[in-house]
């Protein structure tokens, strides 16, 4: 299945894709909307994602093109909004059958499951799948920690999201990583598995306060972190039986 991204920022359009492709959506990113209008037809996509605010006169005419084709059911639009968008451009994007429209900052918790519930409901994704990216409980024994490649020091902080693909992660000092830049490969990260430390490769997908990380590892390696995460629900209810 594939999933059209028409996006002109970077940041916005590398944590999109960080939130897709666990997804099992193959990815294919324009950021000119005319060359996208234009291949439309031979991408065929399964859902669109695009940005209102970098294209606040094309979006219109890539969803009234695709609805001209494919109704709702055959091709998710998500829309993302940013700080400004008027009520008369909302009422347009239901008219012309956008299935969602969202804020960009995809951050946000609320954003992110109203973004990944609207996926589930309109295209065919394995639910294992779409719920394969976690927020770590207090009954999990999950860490990440990694060496600045350049000064060498320790970064560490907070796992605010996981999947067997990849991690979202709140460094300590926001300060200490601001010159990585996304597209680095990080050799030798250390992830926190229960009681095991899986040595790691992770590429930076997006800097900021919350850094985005995809695995670059082998199969075996992120068949442990899937099996982990899959046993969640029983150390919820261990957890709970304790108390």
């Amino acid at each position: 299945m594939k999933a059209l991204l028409v996006v002109e920022d970077d940041a916005v359009a590398d944590i999109v894709r960080f939130y897709l492709e666990p997804l099992g959506l193959d990815v294919i990113r324009y950021r000119d909307p005319l060359k996208a209008l234009d291949n439309l037809d031979e991408v065929c996509p399964d859902a669109v994602v695009m940005s209102a605010k970098d294209f606040p006169r094309h979006w219109k005419s890539i969803v009234v093109d695709l609805r001209a084709a494919r109704p709702k059911s055959a091709c998710a639009i998500l829309l993302l909004k940013g700080a400004f968008f008027p009520f008369e451009e909302a009422a347009k994007a239901a008219f012309l059958g956008v299935n969602a429209v969202l804020k960009e900052d995809l951050s946000d918790k609320a954003e992110l499951e109203r973004f990944q519930q609207v996926l589930k409901r309109y295209i065919e994704i394995d639910d294992s799948r779409l719920s394969d990216r976690h927020a770590p409980g207090p009954w999990d024994k999950l860490g990440f920690v990694f060496s600045h490649p350049s000064s060498y020091a320790t970064i560490t902080g907070i796992i605010d999201s996981i999947s067997s693909s990849g991690l979202s992660f709140l460094p300590e000092s926001p300060a200490l990583v601001s010159d990585l830049e996304a597209g680095i490969v990080l050799e030798d990260a250390s992830l926190r598995i229960d009681h095991g430390i899986l040595s790691i490769d992770c590429r930076l997908e997006r800097n900021g306060s919350a850094m985005a990380f995809s695995f670059e590892c082998s199969d075996e390696k992120r068949s442990i972190i899937a099996e982990y995460l899959a046993g969640r629900a029983d150390r919820e209810i261990r957890a709970l039986l304790k108390r």
